[in-house]
């Protein structure tokens, strides 16, 4: 692997911040729907952990508002990433993304055993290698394909519920875990008892991941990569009429969706049919509000509370390890022991207190580091090469700029020993070394290599 001597210098405007902006959102809808697997227990939430008013509150708000909702959006952007990987460096684009797949996969099954077992990574890993195929399609088939691949996630979705209906009442939690009082005692031991237990159930959770998001998760992987290709995040502006739909959308559709969800999973925990169809609900319209959350960030992202989450989306990756870190050394039997301890409004308060731990670390970090540290490892992998890490201070201005920035220098010293007192250059004056008056409004500022 080389080395990379030359810092990466990013005009102003380079990056675009909405992208950024909506990472930083998703990272705060995924703690809150990690954290009952993480804190209470992987049967989710159950009447244990949701006595109080405000227990009942926060599982409504959470199920209603970003369950399903924000892990698509962080599949859109995936997706979207991609198309803008391709643009910028279609020679060996593709071979870099290959091996960002497998640095992915390597990533979640690390993340998946040692930390959190709801990862998502490895999700992405493998649905990336299906989102090749459609990179050389153009958007009539890619659009087709995300429409299929939602209709199907539909299709599993209603057979799910006819089953569970068909099968035994009365399966307590809203958990993806065969067994979760086997994983929930594992989780209170030592870190390695921890990680049995996690490897132990990760095929099963892989296949109803699997059978329940796959299918959703790619159709935003391709609507992603289309709007990448029309640069519909890059000039919102140019797409006021999409915003304006996907809003409409959002509130017919994804709304409702998302509050029926919640309502029959509130009061459904005692009847596994009543929660498995809760659940297909949120599933089924989650699309629809993940698309108003795309469309409100857009009419705010010059507003001040959306530079305060940019910080954390420029380190997505960083701050979604950085969440499971966070809460398994906080709930975990290895760290502070107190999974299964609280309930879910103390929880949930917790999560948001990661979030923005992580944002202001995010903050203070990428004011002397260009990448987040696993961003700057997966990019070395994927790039075969190690990137500079380290912001550099120097001055960047064109080299007569220069000239004149060295020429007031030398007037100044003039004038500091005596050569020069108070005498302004005159014109014929230019030719023999002085410089204007204006050029001192040129002065050498030091600035960030980007």
């Amino acid at each position: 692997m080389s080395v990379s001597k030359e810092a990466p210098v990013c005009q102003i405007g380079a990056r675009e911040h909405l992208p950024d902006q909506l990472r930083g959102l998703a990272l705060m809808g995924i703690v809150l729907v990690n954290m009952p697997f993480l804190a209470l227990t992987n049967a989710g939430f159950v009447p244990s952990n949701t006595q109080g008013l405000a227990d009942r509150v926060a599982e409504f708000v959470i199920v209603a508002f970003a369950q399903g909702k924000f892990y698509l959006l962080f599949a859109f952007l995936f997706g979207y990433s991609l198309s803008l990987m391709l643009r910028r460096r279609t020679a060996d684009g593709l071979r870099r993304f290959r091996r960002r797949l497998l640095g992915l996969a390597v990533l979640g099954i690390g993340h998946a055993v040692f930390l959190f077992i709801g990862d998502i990574l490895i999700t992405y890993a493998i649905l990336g290698v299906a989102l090749l195929w459609f990179v050389r399609r153009d958007d009539r088939i890619v659009l087709r394909g995300a429409a299929v691949a939602y209709l199907l996630g539909v299709a599993v979705l209603a057979a799910v519920v006819v089953s569970v209906a068909n099968g035994p009442q009365g399966a307590e939690g809203s958990g993806f875990v065969a067994d979760p009082a086997s994983l929930d005692a594992s989780l209170r031991g030592s870190f390695l008892d921890a990680a049995a237990g996690r490897l132990a159930s990760l095929p099963g959770i892989l296949g109803v991941l699997g059978a329940l998001n796959w299918s959703f998760a790619l159709a935003m992987f391709l609507l992603g990569l289309a709007a990448g290709r029309r640069g519909v995040l890059a000039s919102p502006q140019k797409y006021a009429a999409l915003w304006q739909w996907l809003l409409i959308t959002g509130i017919g559709i994804g709304l409702p969706g998302g509050v029926l969800s919640a309502l029959l999973t509130v009061t459904g925990h005692e009847s596994a049919t009543r929660e498995a169809l809760g659940a297909a609900v949120g599933f089924a319209t989650a699309p629809a509000l993940t698309g108003a959350y795309i469309a409100l960030t857009v009419r705010w992202t010059k507003r001040p509370i959306m530079a305060l989450v940019e910080p954390a989306g420029r380190m997505s990756l960083t701050g979604y390890l950085g969440e499971s870190i966070l809460l398994s050394a906080i709930f975990c039997g290895w760290g502070l022991g107190l999974f299964g301890q609280i309930s879910a409004f103390p929880a949930a308060l917790i999560a948001i207190g990661v979030w923005f731990a992580l944002d202001v670390f995010a903050s203070l970090w990428l004011a002397r580091f260009h990448y987040g540290p696993f961003e700057w490892l997966l990019r070395a992998w994927s790039y075969a090469q190690w990137p500079p890490m380290r912001i550099r201070m120097r001055t960047s201005m064109p080299p007569d700029q220069k000239v004149d920035a060295h020429r007031n220098k030398t007037i100044d010293a003039m004038m500091a020993s005596g050569g020069l007192r108070g005498t302004a250059p005159t014109a014929p004056e230019r030719g023999r070394g002085g410089v204007a008056s204006k050029a001192g409004s040129n002065d050498s500022s030091p600035g960030m290599s980007r």
